[in-house]
């Protein structure tokens, strides 16, 4: 996008623009003005991995039980809370949420989610959902903030709007309210990210939240045949709330959809794979002529092992990113502590990679004494022989 726009404007107007997503454009923001809520403008942003090990931590400090308080659900419940401008001490007064927390068996969440936030802002760190939660504290705590980016963001353009939360709609508002210059672009029907906090409202509300509000539908389609708009329009038609459109193409008619039903994922695995044999004997196909979609990359392992035996050869596009891969996120965890010190995830990341014979033990020891002392990991490390860590143990944190 930002290619795009220099194209069109060149390189110095361009440069003038905010372009990103949310996240992106928040956290440039943040780090000139994070130092206003306590935090360095060099504060290390967590990913899900370190945010859940955080949690993982807690948990453990707290003993209690990890068959009922899986750091993945914690750290979930987290996000969906930060999404929604929850904050732990609204969380722990919230009767709703105590209640759905008292039935899963997990009415601690709340103080976990509270030592969380506490724990992140001692290491210097914001996870992903603290780029738009700290965000909208910042323009709500902070008027002098908001009015010097209310007047420096004159025109807002939103793609992909029905994908939005609660607290990215709620800053979009705080932003555009002087000028009220807001573009967006969405589709209701495409709203498939509820899971992730995304509310359809958002777009739905759209026409309601600002005056003079000029709607342009486009409803030609130019991908899809003739066949596959009509069931798509016929699905739609069923939606409860949503904006009225008639999806149209000018493309052929095309084969009918098929609708197939299996039992298990093998099944379909299987299916998939008798159907693209049987298509290549009788219509001469070859493989590049065929691709299986599928929603998530679990989902690839049943269709892998059908393809697989019948020697049918395939390529997976996508896979495991590359910042995920283990010798990169190592890597990155020792910039990010020559960075920013403060940060307890990424040295624990390392403190024993490559081997430097710290077990362990003598690392719940160093957090004890963080957490009583209420000071950083690393300034445990600096005075270790402080805290009682004899020879053999101090050296290798030399080597930090």
């Amino acid at each position: 996008m930002k290619e795009r726009v220099e194209k069109i404007l060149g390189s110095n107007e361009a440069r003038n623009l905010y372009i990103g997503t949310f996240h992106s454009v928040f956290a440039r923001l943040l780090r000139a003005d994070a130092p206003k809520m306590g935090y360095p403008s060099d504060f290390t942003i967590y990913d899900a991995d370190d945010a859940k090990s955080v949690v993982k931590t807690i948990i453990n400090e707290l003993n209690l039980d990890d068959k009922h308080y899986k750091p993945n659900l914690v750290y979930n419940r987290i996000s969906a809370a930060k999404n929604s401008l929850i904050g732990p001490e609204a969380y722990q007064v919230d009767y709703y949420l105590q209640q759905e927390d008292q039935r899963a068996s997990r009415p601690l969440t709340g103080k976990i989610y509270d030592m969380y936030v506490k724990r992140c802002f001692k290491n210097g760190a914001m996870d992903f959902d603290d780029l738009l939660f700290k965000m909208y504290q910042l323009l709500k705590g902070f008027p002098d903030v908001l009015a010097k980016y209310q007047h420096k963001f004159k025109y807002i353009m939103i793609d992909e709007y029905q994908d939005t939360n609660p607290a990215q709609y709620e800053i979009v508002k705080l932003l555009g309210a002087v000028h009220e210059n807001i573009c967006v672009v969405g589709d209701d029907a495409q709203s498939i990210y509820s899971f992730r906090g995304a509310t359809i409202q958002n777009i739905l509300q759209f026409e309601k939240d600002y005056d003079d509000v000029k709607v342009v539908k486009l409803e030609q389609n130019y991908r899809s045949t003739k066949s596959i708009l009509n069931v798509a329009n016929e699905v739609i038609a069923k939606n409860k709330g949503q904006i009225q459109k008639n999806l149209w193409t000018d493309n052929t008619e095309g084969d009918k959809i098929k609708l197939v039903r299996t039992n298990t994922d093998n099944e379909e695995g299987k299916m998939v794979a008798d159907t693209i044999s049987e298509l290549k004997l009788r219509n001469h196909y070859s493989n590049r002529d065929f691709c299986i979609l599928y929603r998530t990359n679990a989902q690839s392992r049943s269709f892998e092992e059908s393809l697989r035996r019948q020697a049918i050869p395939y390529k997976i596009f996508g896979g495991l990113s590359f910042y995920q891969r283990k010798e990169i996120k190592d890597f990155i965890a020792y910039l990010r502590i020559i960075a920013n010190s403060r940060d307890e995830e990424a040295l624990k990341r390392i403190i024993n990679y490559p081997v430097r014979g710290i077990g362990k033990t003598t690392i719940e020891k160093v957090a004890i004494f963080a957490n009583d002392q209420n000071i950083t990991f690393w300034e445990v490390l600096e005075r270790a022989n402080e805290f009682g860590f004899k020879g053999g143990t101090w050296k290798p944190f030399r080597t930090l």
